[in-house]
């Protein structure tokens, strides 16, 4: 199974520098509009429900996209199974999805959730010590975890050298072990890092300046012998 990351397009995702290479499964991490207008979110999925070549798209909101928090009367127009489903996609906030891909013994179980620490009052921001309500909402058997938002020390840093990562999400993550787990957020520290069995992600696709700059990010899962592996692709060379 070969997974593409992105995250953080910002409603620039026709400006992006570099294609979406081939894949089975697609995953945005959030930060989809820039302030999640209805015309925003229309841009936005007439774009992701058009792309083509992938078995399933998923993705979450973030702290930009606040119709997912204040839930407009409108926004059930374009988030629905019926309308989603049609072309693959799947939005998910503090819930799983599975895949099941003959590849594998076992289905693949993915969970999604949009919740990050409190910074200027953007949507779905919480203070620090209240965020564990939400994480401890994870099933215990995820494998690729979905966050906009990332865990502490880990990808997090940001360009005045501040720790922006939940460590109450780190402890959950740390707990869990999931093969994979996707987050942007912080947009100066894109890149992959792998600790205790987990590869992380951070996939923002702008740059600090809202340049969407930043290749997607591929990683291939395969299982083996049952064991599962995760390998990445080197950005530059696609």
């Amino acid at each position: 199974m070969n997974l593409v990351f992105i995250s953080d397009t910002h409603g620039l995702h026709h400006s992006m520098l570099h294609p979406l290479p081939e894949g089975d499964v697609l995953i945005h991490s959030g930060d989809l509009t820039n302030m999640g207008t209805e015309k925003d979110l229309q841009q936005f999925l007439h774009w992701f429900q058009n792309i083509k070549g992938f078995d399933t798209k998923i993705f979450i909101a973030g702290n930009h996209d606040w119709c997912f928090e204040r839930k407009p009367d409108w926004l059930s127009n374009y988030i629905n199974e019926e309308n989603l489903s049609q072309s693959d996609c799947v939005y998910l906030e503090d819930e799983s999805f599975i895949i099941e891909d003959s590849e594998f013994s076992r289905p693949i179980k993915f969970y999604g959730s949009p919740w990050q620490p409190e910074f200027c009052g953007w949507a779905f921001n919480v203070p620090r010590d209240q965020l564990y309500k939400h994480w401890e909402k994870i099933p215990e058997d995820t494998d690729i975890l979905i966050t906009h938002g990332g865990p502490e020390e880990t990808l997090d840093v940001n360009n005045w050298g501040e720790l922006c990562g939940c460590s109450s999400l780190r402890h959950y993550v740390d707990k869990i072990k999931p093969f994979i787990h996707v987050f942007g957020h912080v947009h100066e520290n894109y890149g992959v890092l792998m600790r205790n069995g987990t590869t992380f992600v951070n996939a923002s696709t702008c740059t600090r300046r809202y340049i969407p700059s930043n290749k997607p990010i591929v990683i291939s899962l395969r299982e083996i012998d049952g064991d599962f592996i995760t390998n990445i692709q080197d950005p530059w060379n696609y």
